[in-house]
C-alpha cells in the first residue's frame, strides 16, 4: 500500500513538474497560469518530500520553503477560476508571503544551529510557535480558496460553469476534510501510516487533476473582465430579459404575490421555475427596477393606500394595514411609505380622498 501512494506522489509531481514546463513554454501567460505554474512547484516538493524525507539531503531546506506555495498559492488558483482575473494585490503578497515566512525562519534557525545560542528546547519552541503561526494563516488561505468557488455562485450562467465550482468545491472540501480535519487533527491512531500515506497521495491527486482540468477550461473560456464604462453603464437588456420581466410582473401582479412578507428573489424564482440571476436581471434590467424590494414595494404601498381610502377601514390599525400589506413589521413600512408618498401612513389616511379615485375593498373589513 505505501508503495502505490509513493507511486501516486510521484506521478502528481511529475505531473506538476511538467505544467510548470509547459506553461513556462508559452509566449504569454495569464495570472492564473502563474499561479497555477507556483502550485505546481510547491505540490511537487511536497510529494518529493513526503517520498523521499531526509534522503533529499541538502536539497531538504529548499523542499520545505517551496512545499508552502502548495497551500498558499492554491487560493490564488481558486481566484483565477472563478474571477476574471487572479488580482494579486499587497494585500495578497502579504498573506502569502506571512506563510512562507516561518519556514524560511525555521529553515534557517536549523542551518545556523541556533541551538548552540539558545539551546535545544529554546529551539524547539521558538520552531513550535512558528509553526503554529504558518498553519493558522494556511487554515485562513484553505477557507479563502473554498470561498472563492462560493462566491459568486448565481451569477453563474453557464451551465459548464457552474459544474466546473461544484467538481472543483466537492474535491477540495473533500480532500481537505480528510487531510486537515481526520489526519491532521482527529484521531489519525486508528489508521496505519501505509493508509495515511495514501490517504494523502489520492487527495492530492484528486486536486491536482480538478484544479487542472478547471485550469484548461478556464484558460480556454476566460471571464470576461468588465471594463470601465461597462461597470459605470449597465448593459442595456435584451429582448429576452425585457419579455421575462414582463411575465414576471404579470406573475406578480395576478396573484399578488407581493402580499406574502416572505417573498424573495429565490422564492420568487422557485415558484417561476427560473434560476434567481436571471429573475433578478429581469426585475432591474428587464423592468428597470433599481432592484427586488423597490419592485414589490412599490405593489405593496399601492395596496396599503387603497385600504387607508377606504372609509371601512377607518378603524383597522395601520400596523394590521401594513402586515396585510406584504410587510413583515411596521418600521419598514412606514420607511418605504414615507420614502414613497413624502408623509407617513398617518398622514396620507388623514388626507382627503382623491378626487376620480375609486378606493379598493379593504381585505381586513371582510375578516
Amino acid at each position: 500500500m505505501l508503495d502505490i501512494a509513493n507511486a501516486i506522489k510521484l506521478i502528481v509531481g511529475a505531473g506538476g513538474i511538467a505544467s510548470i514546463l509547459f506553461i513556462l513554454s508559452m509566449h504569454t501567460r495569464s495570472g492564473l497560469q502563474i499561479a497555477w505554474a507556483v502550485f505546481c512547484a510547491g505540490l511537487a516538493a511536497v510529494m518529493i518530500r513526503d517520498v523521499y524525507g531526509d534522503a533529499t539531503g541538502a536539497l531538504t531546506p529548499a523542499l520545505a520553503i517551496a512545499g508552502c506555495a502548495s497551500c498558499s498559492c492554491f487560493w490564488l488558483v481558486s481566484r483565477g477560476l472563478f474571477r476574471p482575473d487572479v488580482g494579486f494585490g499587497w494585500p495578497h503578497a502579504l498573506l502569502v508571503g506571512g506563510i512562507f515566512s516561518p519556514a524560511i525562519f525555521n529553515q534557517t534557525l536549523i542551518a545556523l544551529s541556533a541551538e548552540r545560542v539558545i539551546g535545544q528546547s529554546g529551539l524547539d519552541g521558538t520552531l513550535a510557535a512558528s509553526s503554529s503561526f504558518q498553519v493558522m494563516l494556511s487554515s485562513t488561505v484553505l477557507v479563502l480558496a473554498f470561498w472563492e468557488g462560493l462566491r459568486g455562485w448565481k451569477q453563474a450562467e453557464s451551465r459548464t460553469d457552474r459544474r466546473l465550482r461544484i467538481g472543483f468545491l466537492t474535491a477540495y472540501g473533500v480532500c481537505v476534510s480528510i487531510c486537515v480535519a481526520l489526519l491532521d487533527h482527529g484521531d489519525s491512531t486508528r489508521f496505519s501510516e501505509a493508509s495515511i500515506a495514501l490517504m494523502q497521495a489520492v487527495c492530492g491527486a484528486s486536486i491536482f487533476f480538478v484544479a487542472g482540468f478547471g485550469v484548461i477550461w478556464r484558460t480556454r473560456h476566460p471571464i470576461p473582465a468588465l471594463s470601465a464604462d461597462a461597470v459605470a453603464r449597465p448593459a442595456a437588456p435584451s429582448d429576452d430579459e425585457r419579455t421575462l420581466g414582463e411575465w414576471v410582473r404579470n406573475q406578480v401582479e395576478r396573484d399578488a404575490l407581493y402580499l406574502d412578507p416572505d417573498l424573495k428573489v429565490a422564492s420568487l424564482a422557485r415558484r417561476l421555475r427560473e434560476p434567481d440571476y436571471r429573475i433578478s436581471r429581469a426585475i432591474t434590467a428587464g423592468l428597470g427596477e433599481r432592484n427586488f424590494n423597490r419592485f414589490v414595494n412599490r405593489y405593496r404601498i399601492d395596496h396599503a393606500k387603497a385600504c387607508l381610502r377606504d372609509p371601512s377601514c377607518r378603524e383597522t390599525s395601520i400596523l394590521d394595514i401594513a402586515l396585510d400589506s406584504g410587510f413583515a413589521s411596521i418600521g419598514p413600512f412606514n420607511r418605504a411609505f414615507k420614502e414613497s408618498e413624502g408623509m407617513t401612513p398617518r398622514q396620507y389616511r388623514s388626507q382627503p380622498d382623491n378626487a376620480g379615485r375609486m378606493p379598493a375593498p379593504c381585505d381586513l373589513a371582510a375578516e
